[in-house]
């Protein structure tokens, strides 16, 4: 009898993920995708973004590229880039350059407080002296950001848990946060360079930074986290990259999993919506009108499309592809 009641709250569940996903669809914005270029910037290895605000100029964004460098982007009319990378102070300089990689990760603004957090992931034998979380402190400490003054780590507790999982090139690339909480993804695991088929959600008290609780996503299908972003309290959006999904998870109040839904991923090629290429997209971010944002760090093995493809490009195409330009979507969420 057991059996049967297990496999009869089995249907239902899968029934009620079925209806939750008929009801909200994610909508690739007409424009989208585009190259992260423009006539004279562009980024590199894009692994973070994060919303700052909106006015009439348009909606600005803080750009992360895990060869340590950080960038303001501004976007005009929907689909023009303005990029500018934010200098360092000689104090936060030394710091990166004393990285044994400056591998940043996710990047993340909070509304309530108005702080900037960088996730940083750990490199060579002693990568846990390097792996954390940081707060950015800026010159004067107000939007437009032009210059960081220094990092600051955050000291999460218990520490043995905070560092457990973590190793050599393996973080928490997701990071979130809302009106109390941090939310630490944890890239995921991996055994003989292949990753397992779920991975962890650390939450964490924004007052104390202890850890209080945990997500494991081994049952809502979420095999790694590179990408979070919280749009509001107990709500998470994050990617799966190994998957190419995007998921939103909604906790109760006791910080337990009441409801989550996996959506696919475009891998539409900018210009050429007919063809496709492999992503690695990595950060999520949402602006004031609810639209989702992605960033493609590319994976360089895979990036380039094969030969069959690439002969169907113009030549600025491929040689965007070839340079390894990041590329950025944007979702509308459809609730019907």
């Amino acid at each position: 009898m057991k059996q049967y009641i297990l496999f009869f709250l089995f249907i239902i569940s899968i029934t009620v993920n079925f209806a939750q996903n008929e009801q909200t669809k994610l909508e690739l914005d007409a424009h989208y995708p585009l190259w992260l270029k423009t006539e004279d910037s562009r980024t590199d290895q894009t692994s973070g973004i994060t919303f700052i605000k909106a006015d009439s100029c348009g909606k600005y964004f803080l750009l992360a590229d895990d060869i340590g460098k950080i960038h303001s982007l501004l976007i005009r009319n929907d689909n023009s880039f303005e990029i500018k990378t934010i200098a360092f102070s000689d104090s936060a300089e030394k710091f990166v350059a004393g990285l044994p990689k400056a591998d940043f990760e996710e990047i993340v603004f909070d509304p309530v407080t108005s702080s900037v957090y960088l996730s940083i992931e750990g490199n060579g034998n002693n990568f846990k002296n390097y792996v954390g979380i940081y707060k950015l402190h800026f010159v004067n400490d107000k939007f437009p950001y032009k210059e960081i003054s220094y990092f600051e780590k955050i000291n999460f507790t218990p520490t043995k848990l905070f560092y457990e999982y973590t190793d050599k090139n393996i973080g928490y690339e997701g990071l979130a946060v809302d009106s109390n909480y941090f939310y630490l993804g944890l890239e995921g695991f991996v055994t003989n360079y292949q990753f397992a088929d779920s991975t962890l959600i650390f939450i964490a008290n924004k007052s104390d930074h202890n850890i209080i609780n945990q997500i494991d996503t081994k049952n809502l299908g979420i095999h790694t986290v590179c990408g979070l972003f919280s749009d509001k309290d107990y709500s998470l959006w994050g990617i799966d990259r190994n998957q190419c999904k995007i998921f939103h998870i909604e906790l109760d109040k006791n910080l337990n999993v009441s409801n989550s839904n996996l959506f696919d991923c475009s891998t539409k090629m900018p210009g050429y919506p007919e063809l496709n290429y492999r992503p690695s997209l990595e950060s999520i971010t949402m602006d004031n009108k609810k639209n989702l944002y992605l960033v493609d760090d590319p994976w360089k093995e895979v990036y380039v499309p094969e030969q069959s493809i690439l002969d169907k490009l113009d030549s600025s195409t491929i040689q965007k592809y070839k340079e390894y330009i990041p590329i950025i979507f944007k979702y509308k969420i459809i609730n019907n």
